[in-house]
């Protein structure tokens, strides 16, 4: 089997070749549900959302610009998508933005407590700073792509990740995360 790029993929689906989105669907959908799921901690929702953020980028692929990655593009509907549900859903959050932990024998009480008290409060930053520190900890994107996908300078994004990581470990400490250590 030849391994075709995105943009060729996408140039085929521009030509009317359908199969040719099935591909980037199945080449991207784990990596787009793990950070839905990260930034809203419900796997319905992140399923739900995943399968509109591919809807949505679908209906858009006319207007995606070639001198880009279709990665970079398509995680930015992702972001904006789940942006706009978190916003939307924020009067209902609370503390179910916990994600349940599967029990396991081998794994200790207070490890489970010290993974769902780091959750939490991942999930209580504000979006924007989640989103920094999912791309640069979770996709592992360097700083030039983080700038392509956000859509700002280099320079803007190392500033903002600083202050992102600031305030999570600010947070992490108030939460008495390092106590256990």
């Amino acid at each position: 089997m030849i391994h075709k790029d995105d943009h060729e993929l996408v140039r085929e689906v521009l030509q009317g070749n359908l199969s040719s989105f099935g591909i980037l669907v199945i080449r991207y959908q784990t990596r787009i549900y793990g950070m839905v799921l990260q930034m809203t901690a419900d796997s319905d929702s992140a399923k739900d959302l995943t399968q509109e953020i591919f809807l949505k980028a679908y209906l858009n692929l006319a207007r995606f610009d070639f001198r880009y990655r279709f990665f970079s593009w398509l995680y930015r509907i992702s972001l904006n998508e789940t942006i706009n549900f978190l916003k939307y859903r924020k009067q209902y959050l609370g503390l179910d933005c916990v994600l349940t932990v599967p029990d396991k024998p081998d794994t200790e009480e207070a490890g489970l407590k010290a993974h769902k008290e780091f959750r939490k409060v991942l999930c209580n930053l504000r979006s924007d700073y989640r989103s920094l520190i999912l791309l640069k900890y979770w996709f592992g994107l360097s700083y030039e792509e983080m700038a392509e996908t956000l859509g700002i300078s280099v320079k803007k994004v190392k500033n903002r990740l600083y202050y992102a990581r600031l305030t999570f470990r600010d947070k992490l400490h108030a939460s008495n995360y390092f106590e256990n250590d």
